[in-house]
């Protein structure tokens, strides 16, 4: 039996997305994730003849929204673990940061 062939097309939107964080969770039947980018703004703090780093901010975009059914989260999920587990074997340990480690 010969495989299917799948034809493989670039939607004409696609883009490569920075990802800083996410934000989202989960309800009855699916996952959502709200996807941001955050950039240091420093246009004013550097427009004027004696630097002003008190006018620099960050900016917060929001970039995405992704949303999953159960199966396709807990795939998700799975490859991106495997993954992680791969480059910390290669590179070593990636620290978890405070915010997010789990208290005993």
């Amino acid at each position: 039996m010969t495989a299917a062939k799948i034809e493989v097309v670039e939607d004409p939107q696609y883009k490569t997305i920075i990802v800083n964080g996410m934000f989202g969770g989960h309800r009855p039947g699916y996952f959502e994730a709200i996807v941001y980018t955050d950039e240091l703004e420093a246009k004013e703090a550097l427009g004027t003849v004696s630097l002003a780093p008190e006018r620099a901010f960050i900016k917060r975009t929001i970039r995405c929204r992704l949303v999953m059914d159960p199966v396709t989260a807990k795939s998700t999920a799975h490859w991106l673990m495997n993954h992680i587990v791969e480059y910390e074997r290669i590179f070593g340990k990636i620290p978890f940061p405070p915010e997010h480690e789990v208290k005993p």
